[in-house]
């Protein structure tokens, strides 16, 4: 008999675990494997998958709960009997025997008997005889035989983490155990028992109550053996990191190793180098992070366990898949820098208390501490005061590591040589141990010298990208003393809570308080508008809105940046208004000398770091204590917030006055006092996160931001540069245009800040298209479009220049790629009250509770939501009522999505961490307002959701993703676009995504496709290619394959074009099978079953570089993007008409 690995797995849906059970297969290579608990028909066996992944198939297959297989390894196993002898009918599909490789193979899967006493448990211990009774002859038999599945029964005491918390359950019940035994006694061997008799071996973990996490198991799936192949048997164990993988069963598949001949067993205590039967995986991992666990009281603090098996097995080769690293930003005793890479199954860590410097003269410390779990990579939080490190945490940097050597025996040799591939820090680093002595051992940090590193005279990377990488986080230093230290801002100041005067609040709603909201941005006219309008003084300076979370204050720009560290004085300023929640907006403001708002002032604070004396002006408030005002009258949220400030004692903390005088006379007291302007807000007005005709501005003179493209040399007395070389972004185009220069509004401390921030930034091509010539280009030194000028301007001319420009100063709050040139709008582009335009969807929880309140357009009822606050989501608390409130509002925008596309559903009738049905037909559903067609094309009725009454019937339904076809149901066998779904190694840093995306974009580009994109909610980006459906399914399939094999030929380090753990390696796989007939893809607007309900959303191209990671939006922050968008970013997919051409098909090497 050959070498066998035979195996037993309770899959718990072989729909929803068929990703698993290909990966493991794949991965692990049983050559027998038991499945239980299908929880499909036959018809619904994914043979075809198991066959292309090299294994054939027999199976007993049920529709509900129960359904065996037997799976053999580049076999065909030998059918003996469905069913078991002497059950009656044995219509529960519990029990399949079959021949594979010479062994009989029994696979089953024992009755659960909850709850019990009663019918259920009866049955289980009727089922139990028949089993022993038949089990004799196979005992018996001459042939090697295994009895294996799950048997629902834990055998003893020490096959459960707790048993006193599963007293009542069937799985201990003497009963239970006494089957077993008998069962044991005619022979049989456990083999995991057999070979670990002093072991805790679990197979089957909860998923309640931490259980995984916690590693609080049970064994109830067992490998059982006959004489005649007990004495071959070998090893055994678990592959615990299964259970560890996204949305995995709650068991674990088990597995014996069986010899080539017999040999006399050893009774075992499992080795350092093997794969434990629990987790954790390895010993040797469990015990090097004994000092981990022994410091930390995981009861009080989130970070994560390190006794929990990893998924990324310890033992395998830093070749076998890219090794992650991660550097976080931590605020314990001292503000330091954790440098950890992945090796042996933990984090390798260091503590640099400066944090990695690109200048390769700079030795930074590096201090090695206890290694740490793999899942701390991703660990951002607070660790409690009174606990060992206590202090918050980011995740600053994070990606891969490539060892150029030999990594463990780098390692142990102290001489550590490798490239990061990280969102910050790329090229080659060495870690060097010194001889240093101490109490740990000292290494040093050095950067290599390479194209990645710089002079740390001109560059410092901690200091100016000091943010989170998987978020939105940052972290403010605290307040350690000496004149040096930065203040901290109070989380939870102790002064009481002021109770705002009461203020009439027409609209106001009870909502949670929004992680993130955009503002309100005003529109500029020529002149001021009629009608009833209010004015305030336009400030220059920075945009800043105020989240106020439980007394804790974040302070963010505009576009989302976390600016609290820069403010702290400001965010203690606000921390003492004692409020319990807001959302407040206002303006940073620092005065010159004449008391007029200057914006060079306000830079040269933030550079000299005297943030100080900045002033913040409060002009609105969108929500207050538990409730959303953003429906409330402008004038009645701006009384409130007078309200909130008057008490307050803070001179950096002012409100924004407003005046009824006429706008004319006011804009010429504002210019002659050297003000920029005034901004208007119409009376009656609601908050909209977008630019609209409600908030308008009036400028003193033309002034606005200019991307900076370049610099000229010095003339004269003059120093470091002559004038800046100007940019702005056609509208139309979207391309970078010389927009002029400015020279004047300089001195001599600007200019040399100024110059210090270009030179990194020099390149060799002009970055825009229509660079200067002749005498204009003397001298110039073009750069890098990254930086923003503030200038202001007379006028710019017909070829685009900018006239009598003068320099004010260098913005970081806006994204260069934003910047177009603002054209004042006449007033009667506004004059229409804001109620008879066209309003985004409303937001409001209130909003959106009165829109799932009425009737569906195309019903004439309602859907009755059953369980309404039943949580989908953990992580969240998202319930199902909100999950429908979501599709009820993003009606407008998924329904052209899903209009006459074949749809298949993900329900999650247990939410997202119970068990996953992916379902293709309505058999049984019975949603309203559902239609079905299209029998003849996959053997059951395709679903269509053409209208909300199905969409919100299948929510009830418990559905939660929804995945489309490429083809509508006028063509069907005609697919009418093509999908490239991105599918990153996870251990990639977000920006190869975004490299790749911009790589296949390019191929797309240069064949000629134009193609769009969306955020797959997940890790990846999805690229849609519309067609004029003219070619069939197999030619649009073959020819997206071909794309695919044509990127991975062409670079073959960063992408594969074959599907497996093993082939993305470091790489990206482009994912072309969603392109077959039948096939589906999550559908832009889709909720994801994923924690946090993540969305599907499609995006422009320029915004590709602007978001962190494909999963950013939420269906609680959705609406927030759509309420500021200006257009849809596929409004021209509908109309695009483009056909694959045999010169397009030549080019990616189709004959």
């Amino acid at each position: 008999m050959e070498d066998l690995k035979i195996a037993t797995y309770n899959v718990n849906g072989i729909g929803a675990r068929l990703p698993n059970l290909l990966q493991w297969l794949e991965r692990e290579q049983p050559d027998i494997v038991c499945l239980q608990e299908l929880k499909a028909p036959d018809k619904a066996f994914p043979a075809s998958d198991l066959e292309a992944a090299g294994y054939g198939s027999v199976h007993l297959g049920q529709t509900s709960w129960n359904g065996v297989a037997i799976l053999a390894r580049d076999s065909e196993p030998l059918l003996i009997k469905k069913g078991l002898p002497g059950e009656e009918a044995d219509t529960q599909a519990r029990y399949i025997e079959a021949a594979a490789h010479g062994v009989i193979v029994a696979c089953l899967y024992l009755p659960n008997g909850n709850p019990q006493p009663g019918p259920k448990f009866d049955y289980k211990l009727r089922w139990f005889e028949h089993l022993i009774e038949h089990a004799k002859s196979l005992q018996a038999s001459e042939h090697p035989v295994v009895l294996a599945g799950d048997f629902n029964v834990v055998p003893t005491d020490e096959d459960i983490y707790n048993p006193r918390s599963w007293l009542k359950d069937a799985l201990l019940q003497p009963e239970s155990r006494e089957c077993y035994r008998r069962l044991l006694a005619q022979g049989w061997i456990d083999s995991v028992r057999h070979l670990y008799p002093e072991e805790r071996v679990y197979t089957f973990w909860d998923y309640f109550r931490q259980h995984w996490q916690k590693n609080s198991g049970l064994r109830i799936d067992h490998l059982l053996l006959n004489p005649v192949l007990a004495p071959r048997l070998q090893d055994a164990g678990v592959d615990a990191w299964v259970r560890g993988e996204e949305h995995a069963s709650d068991h674990a598949p088990t597995w014996i190793r069986i010899g080539d001949a017999p040999q006399k067993p050893k009774k075992k205590t499992r080795k350092k180098s093997q794969p434990a039967a629990s987790p954790p995986a390895h010993s040797e991992t469990h015990s090097s992070l004994e000092e981990y666990n022994r410091k930390r009281d995981f009861n009080a603090t989130s970070e994560p366990t390190g006794g929990g098996d990893h998924k990324r097995g310890s033992t395998r080769k830093a070749s076998d898949q890219a090794l992650q690293f991660c550097i976080q930003k931590h605020d314990a005793t001292r503000l330091h820098y954790d440098f950890r890479l992945e090796l042996n199954g933990t984090l390798k860590s260091w503590a640099v208390p400066k944090g990695p410097s690109l200048d390769p003269k700079a030795k930074r410390l590096a201090v090695h501490v206890e290694d740490h779990p793999i899942d701390y990579a991703t660990f951002e939080g607070s660790i409690p005061e009174g606990h060992y490190g206590a202090g918050d945490v980011i995740v600053w940097d994070r990606g891969i590591w490539k060892p150029l050597s030999d990594p463990a025996e780098a390692y142990a040799k102290g001489r550590l040589k490798f490239e990061l591939q990280g969102e910050k820090l790329g090229g080659v680093w060495n870690l060097v141990k010194t001889h240093i002595p101490g109490k740990q051992e000292q290494w040093f940090l050095i950067k290599h010298q390479d194209e990645f590193a710089k002079p740390g005279s001109e560059y410092d990377i901690i200091k100016d990208q000091p943010d989170s990488v998987l978020s939105e986080r940052t972290i403010v230093p605290k307040k350690r003393g000496g004149r040096s230290a930065e203040p901290k801002p109070v989380e939870k100041v102790p002064t009481p809570k002021k109770k705002p005067t009461k203020a009439k609040l027409e609209g106001a709603q009870a909502s949670d308080l929004p992680v993130s909201i955009k503002p309100e941005l005003a529109t500029l006219l020529e002149s001021a508008p009629d009608g009833d309008w209010r004015y305030e003084i336009k400030f220059d300076g920075y945009r800043v809105m105020a989240r106020v979370d439980n007394g804790k204050v974040q302070l963010f720009t505009r576009n989302g940046h976390d600016w609290t560290h820069k403010l702290p004085r400001q965010a203690e300023a606000i921390a003492s208004l004692g409020l319990a929640s807001a959302w407040l907006d206002g303006e940073m403001v620092v005065a010159n000398e004449d008391g007029v708002p200057d914006f060079q002032a306000l830079q040269n604070a933030f550079e000299s770091e005297r943030s100080g004396n900045i002033v913040y002006y409060l002009f609105d408030m969108p929500f207050l204590n538990g409730m959303d005002l953003r429906e409330v009258p402008v004038e009645q949220r701006r009384a409130a917030l007078a309200k909130v400030l008057e008490a307050s004692e803070e001179e950096i903390l002012k409100f924004s006055e407003d005046f009824s005088e006429a706008p004319d006379a006011l804009l010429n007291s504002a210019c002659e006092m050297k003000m920029e302007g005034l901004i208007g807000k119409r009376v009656g007005s609601a908050y909209v996160s977008r630019r609209g005709g409600d908030w308008i501005k009036l400028k003193c003179k033309r002034r606005q931001e200019f991307v900076v493209v370049g610099y000229t040399d010095p003339k004269g007395a003059r120093s470091k540069l002559g004038a800046l070389m100007l940019g702005l972004h056609d509208a139309d185009s979207g391309q970078l245009r010389y927009a002029g220069k400015v020279g004047t509004g300089f001195n001599e401390a600007t200019l040399a800040s100024i110059f210090h921030q270009l030179v990194p930034l020099e390149v060799k091509k002009a970055p825009v298209v229509n660079p200067p010539a002749g005498f204009e280009a003397k001298g110039v030194h073009w750069l890098k479009p990254q930086l923003l000028a503030e200038v202001a301007f007379a006028e710019i001319t017909k070829d685009g220049s900018v006239r009598h420009a003068v320099f004010h100063g260098l913005r970081t709050d806006k994204p260069a790629k934003s910047i177009t040139e603002e054209r004042p709008a006449p007033p009667s582009d506004v004059e229409k009250p804001a109620a008879s335009r066209a309003r985004p969807p409303k937001t409001t929880k209130a909003a959106i509770a009165e829109q799932a309140e009425s009737t569906p357009p195309a019903t004439s009822g309602k859907i009755r939501l059953t369980h309404p606050e039943r949580i989908i989501d953990p992580t969240s608390g998202s319930t199902k009522r909100e999950l429908a409130d979501y599709y009820i509002s993003i009606n407008d925008w998924l329904m052209p999505q899903l209009a006459q596309r074949p749809v298949a559903l993900v329900r999650a009738p247990d939410g997202i961490t119970g068990d996953l049905f992916f379902q293709k037909n309505a058999d049984r559903l019975a949603i309203p307002g559902i239609e079905t067609m299209g029998k003849e094309y996959t053997g059951h009725p395709v679903m269509l959701i053409n209208n909300p009454e199905a969409l919100i019937g299948a929510v009830q339904m418990s559905a939660v993703e929804l995945h489309t076809w490429n083809a509508v149901s006028k063509d069907l066998e005609r697919p009418d676009r093509f999908i490239l779904d991105l599918d990153p190694d996870p251990a990639l840093p977000w920006k190869s995504m975004v490299e790749a995306t911009q790589l296949t974009l390019a191929v797309l580009d240069e064949l000629g496709l134009k193609s769009f994109l969306k955020t797959s909610g997940g890790k990846g980006i999805h690229l849609v290619v519309p067609l004029t459906p003219k070619a069939d399914w197999e030619a649009v399939k073959g020819f997206s394959h071909a794309i695919v094999k044509h990127i991975a030929k062409l670079l073959p380090d960063r992408f594969s074009a074959v599907s497996g753990p093993k082939n993305r390696v470091g790489r990206i796989f482009i994912d072309y099978l969603r392109n077959g007939l039948g096939a589906t893809t999550i559908s832009a607007y889709s909720v994801r079953t994923r924690e946090g309900l993540p969305v599907s959303v499609p995006i422009f191209r320029e915004e590709l570089l602007e978001i962190k990671g494909a999963n950013v939006w939420n269906i609680h922050n959705l609406h927030e993007r759509l309420g500021q968008l200006d257009s849809d970013p596929w409004a021209d997919l509908p109309t695009t008409r483009q056909t694959i051409t045999a010169d397009m098909r030549r080019r990616v090497g189709i004959k």
